[in-house]
């Protein structure tokens, strides 16, 4: 999927998973703030469509620095697993110490 059709994909999934920030700044902004709530809260369907139109690196990136307090031990896990991760997968962090 290339071109228009990929924008208006991450569109979509970006007015679906990110509130209150408009789904063109998302997109605009590298998608990392997409990527990480799909991670946490999307669907099978949705989470596959953007891995295919990001790719895994952008998905291991945020596997690998998980902001504070938004994905918890069990998606991280999940997504470890899923992106063929070696050893342990990474706990979350809490927001406050």
């Amino acid at each position: 999927m290339g071109g228009p059709a990929r924008n208006a994909a991450a569109l979509r999934l970006a007015a679906k998973y990110v509130w209150g920030t408009p789904p063109e700044i998302v997109v605009s902004s590298g998608l990392r703030g997409l990527v990480v709530n799909v991670m946490e809260l999307g669907a099978w369907e949705d989470a596959h469509e953007l891995l295919e139109l990001v790719g895994p690196d952008l998905f291991v990136d945020v596997l690998e620095s998980p902001p504070p307090g938004v994905i918890s031990n069990r998606s991280l896990a999940f997504w470890h697993r899923r992106l063929g991760r070696e050893g342990a997968p990474p706990k979350s962090r809490k927001r406050f110490a």
